[in-house]
């Protein structure tokens, strides 16, 4: 059975790294994690907690529908975002596209699964 694709646009944070030597100098001085912690602390407060209901949510279809789903998050400001967000007329985020076709926008858990049972139901038959 082929795998099922769960392509989610959603705003994620953005952290910036410094080049691969100091990065390494920064992790041995121990400041590392601690000025990308800083980063992420400057977003708000709301902003994370949507990424981390995001991340529960993944965590739980890939669960659900291991091994067949692939899930790939999208930043809808990157440009395959744009034009993903373009392409299948979303509007609002999080937007979660269920193999290329099917969109199911905002924080509905039941219209999602149903999307991705419908997916399942039909490449299993």
């Amino acid at each position: 059975m082929k795998a099922i694709d769960v392509e989610i646009l959603s705003m994620v944070p953005v952290t910036y790294r410094h080049c691969p030597s100091c990065e390494m100098l920064y992790g041995r001085s121990g400041i590392g994690d601690q000025v990308h912690q800083e980063i992420l602390n400057e977003y708000p407060v709301e902003f994370l907690q949507e990424r981390d209901r995001l991340s529960q949510w993944v965590d739980v279809l890939i669960r659900q529908y291991r091994p067949h789903i692939r899930v790939r998050v999208i930043d809808p400001q990157s440009a395959l975002g744009l034009w993903k967000s373009l392409r299948h007329w979303v509007r609002r985020y999080p937007a979660f596209i269920v193999n290329h076709r099917e969109k199911v926008t905002g924080w509905d858990k039941e219209a999602l699964d149903r999307a991705i049972q419908r997916v399942h139901d039909a490449a299993a038959t």
